[in-house]
């Protein structure tokens, strides 16, 4: 393969280094995944590198599964036995071959993070708190962020001078963690640590993993923790080779963990390492990298570095703040469809929606579906997360793990089995008392003594043996798994007892179908796979795992779209508290405030062609003031060329269910719509006394967009009110009430 003709002079140097240590800087829109892709090629024909002794990881299942696909494609097959995973992935099918050393079973579950959270809730409960009590709430993080650093219980010193949350958080994480082990399952955390403990413990069992690899391979290196770097450094020997791609610049996920200095200090950790630099784009236009550019320049803490690209210069930013949510919505919905108009071998999957956070998505929902734009909004719930696969999937999880008690509470009683809470108290202090499981406990009950009812037993014994019935068929392995499992779910009862929910049967209906096809997909594509395989990879999905290729607009937050890329992005929402997030500032100071530039950088280097900045001027109850431009927006040198002016024309006919007509209102820039005139007042002041039919007197003491007052009545304390409300009149100077 002539690589000189495939890659530029500096992707080839990328590609091709002898250095043992390698950190190359990959700039939005390099061409980062090529690079790592043909390395990976190149190691195996050029350089004669076994492809078991490479692993490359990759921090999503999606990019996982496409750069081994392109990788075997450039070797014609080559490559047999290469890996290429995710962190969690590795260290899953790492601990089904060694985790017996820890005298854990390899069958053990997998818990994703819904998961944890109800087994944390349901300690709580068992403590005689509520399950959204905020020391649970507290319980749930303290125990998140001790796991993110590495430490379990035994690990974190409690003395008497700790906060008394702090030693009660502490008592859940060592009931969470003696629950999760009875129950033998792991959660995300424990893939990294217990095989970090393995490796630790056990030299033998490191050498043996060392010895079989030589190369390891790391995308998105700028996003690793402390702990997967750990877990890097055990697994490297003196003569181990490590390459690792990414880019300081696109650093957005501190939050969780990562940790950019072990990017950024890469060379002192390994000072023999070479430092290469991909700085040409060949996804945006001049314009946009101009002004990506000039905005991350702002940071302090990064490899310097500016992107350049040899395509053409582009169409301006576009940017726009509208009066209000409605009118920001408005716009992005009017300039989407100009888009599809002028653009004709453009469709709406060329188009995305980014924003800062979930909650900002409503107005833009609420005029897309007016209009009938066709939307998807991805990194809500994921599919793997809907209520019906989650049940589905529980069930799968006992066939395979018997000790599975989180999952066995979920599925206890869906369908119906007339088992109440009484009962479910009932067996859990008869099993915990004989240190069982449910399910182990139901298995033998002719053996105890219990006070469970008759008519109860024999629904629990009898779903009982249909798993055990199943778990047998499945071993046999005499028909292919999806059939078998089918059959499981519908003589449960499971497909009638969707089809009985009337309002969102066909939707769930449709989502089990789906979760079959998936099964039967992966077998297609896996023929020598188990279905603990399968269910070990249902685990392990993330938001984008479930990005299609619909024709739809796709509307995620900018951490969704991190590795995406788009012809038409609209970064909506740019009001200063909202990004940069006033949260991230308080809690992190500058650091927080350069992350924050992070992920605008990351937004407008998702464009291709186009790029629209939209803000709003409106009263935001989430600051409780008066929204006002992103200061990113004037730091990326982009002007709002009409402030606060953009107006669509009202309709004749309008009611508050929306318009009737079907046509959409064309915009103006200058007519203002019709303010309220039920009572008359138009000019409320902080200050004025105002007189409710009902309320009585009050004083206003805040304008919320002069639409709505908040007033603190005499007699009925503090009440927002419509300023137009018939009911309420300000009081004369000089009056009495």
């Amino acid at each position: 393969m002539d690589y000189s003709s495939l890659l530029n002079d500096k992707q080839l140097a990328a590609v091709s280094t002898r250095a043992q240590y390698a950190r190359v800087i990959a700039g939005a829109g390099s061409g980062k995944t090529r690079v790592l892709t043909y390395r990976i090629s190149y190691l195996i024909s050029e350089m004669n590198v076994d492809p078991n002794k490479i692993v490359a990881i990759a921090f999503t299942n999606k990019v996982a599964a496409e750069m081994k696909e392109r990788a075997l494609k450039l070797l014609n097959g080559v490559g047999r036995g290469l890996t290429v995973s995710t962190f969690h992935s590795w260290c899953a099918k790492f601990l089904r071959k060694e985790i017996d050393v820890l005298g854990f079973p390899n069958n053990f579950t997998i818990m994703d993070d819904e998961d944890t959270e109800k087994l944390i809730k349901d300690i709580g409960v068992d403590l005689g708190y509520k399950r959204n009590d905020d020391v649970v709430k507290y319980a749930i993080g303290f125990i998140a962020a001790n796991k993110c650093k590495g430490l379990y219980p035994e690990n974190i010193l409690i003395d008497d001078y700790s906060l008394e949350k702090v030693k009660t958080a502490a008592k859940f994480f060592h009931i969470y963690e003696e629950r999760k082990d009875k129950m033998l399952s792991l959660d995300f955390d424990d893939l990294l640590l217990k095989t970090i403990q393995i490796l630790e413990e056990f030299p033998d069992i490191r050498a043996k993993w060392q010895s079989r690899i030589e190369h390891i391979l790391i995308d998105e290196f700028q996003d690793t923790n402390d702990v997967q770097f750990k877990l890097v450094k055990l697994l490297m020997n003196d003569t181990t080779n490590l390459y690792v791609v990414g880019d300081p610049d696109q650093t957005i996920y501190t939050w969780r963990g990562a940790n950019q200095n072990i990017i950024l200090q890469f060379n002192k950790t390994f000072p023999l390492a070479e430092t290469l630099i991909l700085d040409r784009n060949y996804r945006s236009t001049k314009v946009i990298l101009d002004h990506a550019n000039k905005l991350i320049s702002h940071n302090k803490k990064r490899v310097p570095k500016d992107l350049y690209t040899e395509s053409e210069i582009g169409d301006p930013v576009k940017v726009e703040c509208s009066k209000t949510r409605d009118m920001e919505a408005y716009y992005v919905a009017n300039e989407i469809e100009n888009i599809i108009r002028k653009y004709p071998n453009t469709s709406y999957r060329n188009i995305a929606i980014l924003y800062r956070a979930a909650y900002l998505t409503l107005p833009f929902e609420n005029e897309f579906m007016r209009r009938k734009i066709p939307y998807q909004i991805y990194g809500g719930i994921k599919f793997f997360q809907r209520k019906e696969i989650k049940d589905i999937l529980a069930y799968f999880r006992l066939i395979y793990n018997h000790s599975d008690d989180l999952s066995f509470e979920r599925i206890v009683n869906v369908p119906r089995r007339g088992i109440g809470d009484s009962t479910m108290d009932e067996l859990k202090a008869e099993k915990e008392a004989e240190n069982l499981s449910y399910f182990d406990y139901l298995d033998e009950i002719e053996k105890h003594k219990t006070n469970v009812k008759p008519k109860n037993i024999i629904a629990l014994t009898a779903l009982i043996s249909k798993i055990k019935e199943t778990k047998a068929k499945l071993d046999e392995n005499l028909e292919a798994y999806p059939k078998i499992l089918e059959d499981f779910i519908r003589e449960l009862g499971y497909f009638e007892y969707l089809s009985s929910d009337d309002e969102n049967a066909e939707e769930r209906l449709q989502n089990v179908k789906s979760l079959f096809d998936d099964i039967v997909d992966f077998l297609r594509k896996n023929p020598e796979s188990s279905f603990e395989s399968y269910l070990e990879n249902a685990s392990l999905q993330t938001s984008q795992d479930e990005i299609k290729n619909g024709d739809v607009v796709s509307m995620m937050t900018i951490h969704v779209a991190k590795g995406l890329e788009f012809d038409h992005v609209f970064v909506i929402s740019m009001i200063d508290g909202v990004f940069p997030s006033r949260r991230t500032e308080d809690e992190s100071g500058q650091d927080g405030l350069e992350e924050e530039r992070r992920l605008a950088y990351v937004a407008f280097t998702r464009a291709k062609k186009h790029l629209y900045i939209t803000t709003n001027s409106s009263y935001s109850f989430v600051l409780q003031e008066n929204s006002t431009t992103s200061r990113f927006i004037d730091e990326a040198g982009l002007k709002i060329p009409n402030k606060g002016l953009y107006q669509p024309k009202p309709k004749p006919t309008f009611s508050s269910f929306g318009y009737f007509e079907d046509e959409v209102p064309k915009p103006s820039y200058s007519q203002e719509p019709p303010k309220p005139t039920d009572n008359g007042i138009k000019d409320w002041k902080v200050g004025d006394v105002a007189i409710h039919e009902v309320f009585g007197r009050g004083i206003v003491t805040g304008i919320i967009d002069g639409t709505i007052l908040q007033i603190d009545f005499d007699t009925h304390g503090k009440k927002s009110i419509l300023a137009s409300h018939p009911k309420v009149r300000k009081e004369e100077k000089g009056a009495t009430a």
